[in-house]
């Protein structure tokens, strides 16, 4: 129907239970005229026919019947959720009225809101599991694959920028007899406090990973020589405490340490890894 006041509606009870949406008639003074078996169903229909006590009468009776209007309305059918219009109309071809559409998108807003939680949730999960793939599982670190590319990418970076790399690399000495005599969880332990210290170490921008058993590789881009040697100098200390407070019998344990910085002591992956694991 078109906002005109030249809109009329006969006292038709087959007009009315024939619309899709629920319908509901009052007389300007919100007296209720008339009304479809939608309206009764969802619980719009009060108990006395005046309409103005209604929560939603006071908004839709001024809205222009151009306009449509979203509510949320706690019925006697539960929770509702409508697209509502308000278009005025003559009944009997005379008197002046008002006709209150509502569409009911309950479940069609349940169903978005479904569909949109589990998408969400999907993401979540695929998120979780590309961040399981870059990830050694028990340190938490980056994982050797993920670094290879990651260092490829800002060897890439830095040459274009010209800027620096630093290149940490550290080997726990003593791992393997800890495991033959104490047992794979107690190296566990060595392992895991490596990788807390490297995390808790490293800024947002550095990549620290666990490329192999008992080697780890921090690469620090755009860092200055003086900081990667502090930073790697740092690492060796807090991980030389914790293992000198355990219990390892008679195996010492240690940490050897090498440090490489792009462009000055090489340009690629393969140079790099190579200075910082021979020292040479």
């Amino acid at each position: 129907m078109s906002s005109s006041p030249k809109n009329y509606w006969i006292r038709n009870p087959n007009f009315l239970e024939n619309q899709e949406d629920a319908i509901l008639i009052s007389d300007n003074k919100g007296k209720l005229l008339d009304s479809n078996s939608q309206a009764k169903e969802l619980g719009l229909v009060p108990e006395k026919i005046d309409l103005k006590h209604s929560s939603w009468y006071p908004e839709l009776s001024k809205v222009d019947s151009k306009e449509h209007s979203h509510l949320t309305l706690q019925l006697s059918s539960g929770k509702r959720r409508f697209i509502c219009r308000t278009i005025p109309i003559l009944v009997d071809e005379k008197e002046p009225a008002k006709a209150f559409y509502f569409r009911d998108i309950t479940e069609k807003t349940f169903t978005e809101a479904k569909a949109k939680r589990y998408e969400t949730l999907f993401r979540r999960r695929e998120n979780k599991i590309k961040e399981l793939e870059i990830r050694d599982k028990l340190t938490g670190l980056f994982n050797r694959e993920y670094t290879i590319e990651s260092f490829q990418a800002e060897l890439y970076r830095a040459e274009r920028n010209g800027s620096t790399i630093g290149v940490v690399y550290l080997d726990i000495d003593g791992l393997k007899e800890i495991n033959e005599i104490f047992g794979n969880s107690r190296g566990d332990l060595l392992l895991k406090e490596m990788g807390r210290i490297l995390l808790e170490n490293s800024r947002r921008s550095d990549i620290s990973s666990r490329i192999g058993g008992e080697k780890f590789l921090l690469l620090l881009p755009g860092a200055h020589k003086n900081i990667v040697l502090e930073r790697a100098e740092k690492i060796k200390r807090l991980f030389s405490e914790y293992s000198s407070n355990g219990s390892w019998g008679e195996v010492k344990i240690k940490v050897s340490l090498g440090v490489a910085m792009y462009p000055e002591d090489g340009s690629t992956y393969d140079i790099l890894l190579q200075k910082v694991q021979t020292g040479n």
